[in-house]
């Protein structure tokens, strides 16, 4: 079906002429012979195109657009003037008018600019439908998550107190117990088993912290060599059981820093278990510490923990530190939050964690850094966003 045309003009013969043209053409056509007419006929009903004469009889043809578009964004409006001048055009563009015809009319170049002030209607017809369809999914992908956050917030508190419930009960029944080997073997899983789970809890709870802008940093000067001293004790126990050698390489004496203790062991905790987890057996991961001069000139603290193991595929370099991505190929263990949470204890530090790969089978090597400079006070107090 051909477009809606509205033709506002005082000349009647004028108004007939475009009318018989366009209608011949197929159009839908209404005519107006002065500026209230017109006004009547757009509360009425919607036009899409509105050929607009610039002289009418009880106003000129800017007053009337300019009423028109408090009511009608969207009519695409073509002036027709028999006194063209410069003015007269800066006005009628300020007016968002689609174009500027002369009179006498050129039929041939007025339909033309009807064609395409209906294709440009249309376009805008359909960004607005598509403005309004994404604001709509936005609100409900906002609303989701919001969902989402509050299910995991609450989920973890559960699991976290039926959790405590558990291990107590586990450890009250280990004590009252004179276990066999057999026995000894099967407790043995079941606390490796209560482990995993509360690691999976925690990884659960920094999240929802994180997603809430709840997640809150705890800074004070540390030992560098001392903090990862203590933290490789578990490691190195579950890299000998695994068959991986675990080695290091520690500038001596590396000067204290400025920063929560225990977010940047686990951050070291989780990369040692990602690189002892994906290293065969017979193959070797190292933590390295070393003090290095950051990019602004200012010194930084460098950890890198570098494994002989799976390697990861180019591809797959950034997407890992993503929310609950898993690698292709990887199975279980955990929910694919350990490096993300990692990457944003980190950056809270106003550090930097990157990995680098030359490829799979080839190791990788998972590497971070954390300013000398101290952290503020008011950082510590701040939620991370």
């Amino acid at each position: 079906m051909k477009a809606k045309v509205l033709v506002v003009d005082d000349d009647g013969n004028m108004r007939e002429s475009i009318s018989d043209n366009l209608e011949m053409d197929g159009y839908d056509v209404v005519q107006a012979a002065s500026g209230a007419e017109a006004m009547a006929a757009v509360h009425k009903d919607f036009f899409d195109v509105i050929l607009m004469d610039y002289n009418l009889t009880d106003s000129t043809g800017i007053e009337v657009i300019k009423r028109i578009r408090q009511i009608n964004a969207d009519s695409q409006i073509l002036m027709l003037t028999a006194h063209a001048s410069l003015d007269t055009a800066i006005k009628a563009i300020q007016e968002s008018v689609a174009d500027f015809l002369s009179k006498p009319v050129d039929f041939d170049k007025l339909k033309h600019s009807i064609v395409r002030a209906c294709e440009r209607l249309r376009l805008i017809q359909e960004n607005k439908a598509l403005v309004e369809h994404l604001r709509g999914a936005n609100e409900q992908l906002s609303r989701l998550n919001a969902m989402k956050s509050k299910f995991m917030s609450m989920a973890s508190h559960d699991l976290s107190n039926s959790l405590m419930t558990l291990q107590v009960s586990f450890e009250m029944l280990s004590q009252t117990m004179r276990p066999d080997e057999e026995q000894i073997k099967r407790m043995r899983y079941i606390s490796n088993g209560i482990g995993q789970i509360a690691r999976l809890i925690e990884d659960l709870v920094d999240w929802a912290s994180i997603e809430r802008g709840q997640f809150r940093l705890e800074p004070a000067p540390f030992s560098p060599n001392r903090m990862l001293e203590e933290v490789l004790v578990g490691p190195q126990a579950r890299a000998q059981a695994r068959g991986v050698l675990l080695s290091t390489q520690f500038e001596p004496n590396l000067a204290p820093v400025n920063a929560d203790k225990r977010r940047i062991a686990q951050v070291l905790n989780n990369l040692l278990e990602n690189a002892i987890r994906h290293t065969p057996k017979g193959g070797q991961v190292v933590v390295l510490a070393r003090r290095i001069a950051g990019d602004l000139g200012k010194d930084e603290l460098e950890l890198a923990v570098r494994d002989s193991g799976e390697g990861i595929p180019s591809e797959e370099l950034d997407k890992i530190f993503r929310s609950f991505y898993q690698g292709k190929g990887q199975q279980g263990g955990r929910l694919g939050l350990g490096l993300s949470i990692s990457r944003e204890i980190v950056q809270a530090h106003q550090g930097r964690l990157w990995v680098e790969s030359p490829g799979p089978g080839r190791g990788a090597t998972f590497l971070f850094t954390i300013p000398y400079a101290a952290v503020g006070a008011a950082r510590s107090q701040a939620a991370l966003k």
